[in-house]
């Protein structure tokens, strides 16, 4: 198994709506090429809770669909913590879990957001293409920026 020492990564999303199931794929095609379960968290949404559970790690990759269109099909770039947080009974942004994390953890990983663009979001399990081909890409731009 491969290790990513402290580093998590959380894929955020639901696989029983097509493409927003993305992140979750992201962490399957990571799990399958043997990275450790333990540095693979899947989430339907970001909670306040979140905070102390990226409290524990140096490096944080928020893997989520994105319903924008993306140059590439992809973009992976470095959050910061926001200034504020607004609480919602919903989801909560990365930026946000990231100050709930420092103000109250005194902890302030290295934080990245994936964002990898989908196409449907019906009631479905399964990728649509275009989809498949932009997580394939997003996968080997990570494997290649991040993990050699």
């Amino acid at each position: 198994m491969k290790k990513l020492d402290k580093t998590l990564i959380i894929g955020i999303g639901n696989n029983t709506r097509q493409d927003d199931g993305l992140g979750w794929c992201f962490l399957d095609v990571l799990e399958k090429e043997g990275f450790n379960l333990e540095n693979l968290v899947y989430k339907y949404q970001l909670l306040v809770e979140d905070a102390d559970l990226i409290s524990e790690y140096e490096t944080i990759f928020f893997v989520d669909a994105n319903k924008t269109t993306l140059k590439e099909g992809f973009s992976i770039e470095q959050i910061y913590p926001s200034e504020k947080v607004n609480f919602s009974t919903h989801s909560i942004p990365p930026n946000q879990i990231l100050n709930l994390c420092e103000t109250i953890y005194l902890k302030k990983p290295k934080a990245y957001v994936i964002k990898i663009q989908g196409y449907n979001w019906d009631f479905e399990i399964g990728l649509t293409k275009k989809a498949q081909l932009n997580l394939k890409n997003t996968i080997n731009k990570f494997m290649n920026d991040f993990l050699s």
